[in-house]
């Protein structure tokens, strides 16, 4: 387990660009910069005196935020200077108009600063400005006390394979790649269906997770397949990268600057990866075996991969994928006539209170609702071939994707 924690400081937020949320109810933003001129910006925090329920003396104080210079949601993204006493502060420069949240930690998730009663904060977020005089904009911070690191154990059930540091030709950066077995697979020669997801690292273990929560796969799997709901199945997470917005988007984002390697990313699973799991344990191999799903981003390129290669993938689960993306570019597709692939069978849910405001909760709802009526047209789909599914009151983060992650799988793969 040594080789899977030290993971934990590549860990990245998961969500996307009509998102704006907080780490405190396990939600977090994309970092997406700006195009505009850079600006200077310092940021000075004060600890407190007495420790603030830290033992001993606070050497170490970071600020983990949304954007790369604060790390993309690494707990120690940026080490502060100290200044004088308990006084620490960065002075980091960013693009004017970059809309900033972050959180201050003593370098992890489970030492983030608390309010004074020791609960969770909603993230600070500011927005860069071109200061007068070419002075750096200044935000003065202080904390009112951290929280306190408790001893966490993994929480795998069953039998989780890991390989690491997996390779391709087709994209830059190696990652590691989980590989969950079914109960019995060890005690029989049967071959299984495959279930391929995105956002490896938070499916499984808390270890691993991006803040501490989990999907809880393998244990839902394992409940589901003792149950006789669901036929055993293999289920595949693959690990994200720094490279997560590029890979999970088959068009650059004129806005933010990012995006567009989701074709290498799609060669990369159908070209070798498949064929690696295919012949490194029992699968059915087989498209109609074969199910892609993921989260947000993750959502989004599982999407595109069954546009991409129906022939490869047989099912899709996108748990509320970023249909904002790129000029609403996915949506638009279908208006212009495309078509879903007319033998792959597709679930997407969306929850109510996806966004941090009610404004965008409203249109991550309506795209999704508009992507169903898009898609579920008479003689063009079969009724059980579409599926859509409203949460109510569900946010955009690993806890509500964990509830949704039953529904989703019995939806499509029930007895």
């Amino acid at each position: 387990m040594n080789s899977i924690t030290s993971q934990v400081a590549l860990l990245m937020a998961i969500v996307v660009l009509e998102f704006g949320v907080s780490i405190c109810n396990l939600q977090s933003a994309e970092s997406f910069d700006s195009a505009a001129d850079d600006v200077r910006v310092r940021i000075e925090v004060k600890i407190p005196d007495e420790g603030g329920s830290a033992k001993g003396p606070v050497e170490e104080v970071f600020i983990a935020g949304n954007i790369k210079q604060l790390g993309e949601w690494r707990p120690n993204g940026l080490r502060l200077d100290r200044a004088e006493g308990n006084v620490f502060y960065a002075e980091i420069s960013m693009p004017a108009g970059s809309r900033v949240q972050f959180k201050v930690t003593r370098g992890s998730w489970q030492t983030v600063e608390k309010d004074k009663l020791g609960k969770d904060i909603p993230n600070r977020e500011f927005v860069s400005t071109t200061s007068a005089e070419g002075a750096p904009q200044k935000f003065t911070i202080v904390v009112q006390r951290w929280g306190v690191p408790i001893a966490v154990q993994s929480t795998v059930t069953g039998t989780l394979k890991l390989h690491e540091k997996v390779g391709s030709k087709h994209l830059s950066r190696t990652r590691n790649v989980s590989v969950w077995l079914p109960p019995e697979y060890e005690n029989s020669d049967q071959r299984y269906p495959v279930l391929h997801l995105q956002d490896g690292q938070n499916l499984f273990d808390v270890l691993t997770a991006a803040f501490g929560q989990e999907w809880g796969v393998d244990e839902t799997a394992q409940d589901l397949i003792k149950k006789q709901e669901i036929p055993s199945i293999i289920i595949v997470g693959i690990w994200n990268t720094a490279d997560r917005v590029d890979e999970y988007t088959l068009t650059k984002d004129d806005r933010l600057g990012r995006g567009g390697r989701g074709l290498d990313y799609i060669r990369f699973m159908t070209e070798e990866l498949k064929p690696f799991i295919d012949a490194t344990y029992r699968t059915q191999a087989e498209r109609g075996s074969t199910i892609i799903g993921g989260s947000s981003l993750g959502g989004l390129i599982a999407i595109h991969a069954c546009l991409q290669k129906p022939e490869v993938f047989g099912c899709c689960l996108a748990f509320s994928p970023t249909l904002g993306w790129d000029q609403e570019r996915l949506l638009q597709s279908f208006q212009n006539g495309g078509k879903w692939p007319a033998d792959v069978r597709l679930w997407f849910g969306m929850g109510t209170r996806e966004g941090r405001d009610p404004e965008l909760q409203k249109s991550s709802i309506t795209r999704a609702q508009r992507l169903h009526q898009l898609l579920d047209q008479p003689h063009t789909n079969t009724p059980m071939q579409i599926r859509f599914q409203e949460f109510a009151d569900a946010t955009h983060n690993e806890k509500s994707w964990a509830i949704q992650f039953p529904v989703a799988l019995k939806s499509m793969m029930a007895r």
